[in-house]
């Protein structure tokens, strides 16, 4: 059985196969197995950016760049980290082995892709990333071989710089998959990546600017943050999605066009859910408890409660309310035993502006209660 792992337990696992090396002196291979837009791609991509800053070089997404900068980075590669990602479902054979060169002396000389010079350039260094392994071509997995094991690519060899690592999707993803043949599974680690919690992604969205109403409602409906029936005829809720809805929503304020970029984003079932959650600003009045926080005595919808904790971290995060004012609102809630809700709120308000957080929850001269009771639910 595979090892299943967390998205925190991944980007460890990246980070010490491409710290250590192999008896041959080269990093060890990964292939990562799970569904569809939990964020395989996007732990690589974290990771990556990580271990660039880490080596004091510029993070480049090769596939982002222009030809250019493309040419820059081959004449100076040893100032780059390079995260290049492969869809190995676009390749066909001949784009692994390259296009034949026949040279006036009756030999051949094989042409490889641009990128692949870089591979073998003894100074550049970054991770090579091949997704969506398990939806190439049978032909064309078998010609991966040569280059997860014995870093091969045609006749160029991989420096030892880089790390290799392949991403595929589960068989129970009516994916079309193609199954791995033993020889290339027994080439490189393998790990089995689980949905993220409400927990892990609710960290991960506070850091990547999710708007906060998409946060407060996966906090108050969690089921929503993944679903995916094959059979209900409704479009799939991912992760992916949720982030691909924040993009879209981005600057509307009309619910109408919220309406419509939810339904198109994340499936017109929830999209309904979603929306109605979005209109709890027009039944409140946030200033107001904002000034006077034990109006919060009076609400009692679990919904509601979700929408202002949110609003508030995310105040706190502008720096449009103080901690202090935090302290109010949580002991309001502390009050009528709203537990949950005060350790949600300070554990956003510490995700969204952590140094700031942790600077003003010690201050020795604020003596409150609250921090005793609440600072276990506290990132530390």
């Amino acid at each position: 059985m595979t090892k299943k792992i967390n998205h925190k337990q991944l980007g460890e696992v990246i980070k010490h196969l491409y710290s250590t090396k192999s008896g041959l002196g080269h990093k060890i291979p990964l292939i990562c197995y799970g569904t569809f837009g939990v964020g395989k791609s996007a732990v690589v991509r974290d990771k990556s950016m990580e271990i660039a800053e880490k080596k004091s070089k510029e993070f480049i997404e090769w596939n982002k760049i222009s030809r250019e900068k493309k040419d820059l980075v081959m004449e100076t590669p040893e100032k780059y980290f390079v995260l290049i990602d492969i869809r190995l479902s676009e390749f066909d054979s001949s784009d692994i082995k390259g296009l034949p060169d026949f040279k006036g002396d009756n030999s051949v000389e094989w042409k490889i892709p641009f990128w692949a010079k870089l591979l073998e350039n003894p100074k550049s260094d970054g991770i090579l990333f091949f997704d969506e392994i398990n939806l190439a071509t049978p032909l064309v997995i078998s010609s991966t071989y040569k280059i997860i094991h014995d870093r091969v690519f045609s006749e160029s060899k991989i420096n030892d710089n880089w790390l290799i690592l392949c991403a595929g999707n589960k068989d129970e993803d009516r994916a079309y998959t193609h199954e791995l043949a033993s020889p290339v599974r027994d080439r490189a680690c393998e790990v089995e990546l689980l949905p993220p919690s409400v927990d892990d992604w609710t960290d991960w969205a506070t850091k990547n600017g999710i708007d906060s109403r998409i946060i407060g409602f996966i906090n108050w409906k969690p089921s929503n943050l993944h679903k995916v029936d094959f059979d209900d005829g409704q479009k799939f809720t991912t992760e992916r999605g949720w982030e691909r809805l924040n993009t879209l929503m981005s600057g509307l304020t009309d619910y109408k066009d919220i309406d419509l970029v939810s339904g198109i984003a994340i499936g017109e079932g929830i999209s309904r859910e979603f929306l109605a959650f979005c209109k709890i600003k027009d039944t409140i009045k946030l200033e107001e408890i904002i000034k006077n926080p034990k109006l919060l005595e009076k609400v009692t919808e679990t919904s509601t409660r979700y929408f202002v904790v949110t609003a508030l971290a995310e105040k706190y995060k502008d720096k449009k309310v103080t901690f202090e004012k935090l302290l109010e609102v949580s002991g309001v809630l502390d009050k009528v035993k709203c537990a949950e809700f005060v350790a949600l709120l300070w554990k956003l308000a510490s995700k969204y502006a952590i140094e700031r957080f942790r600077k003003d929850f010690t201050t020795k001269e604020l003596d409150n209660p609250l921090r005793d009771k609440y600072h276990k639910y506290l990132v530390e």
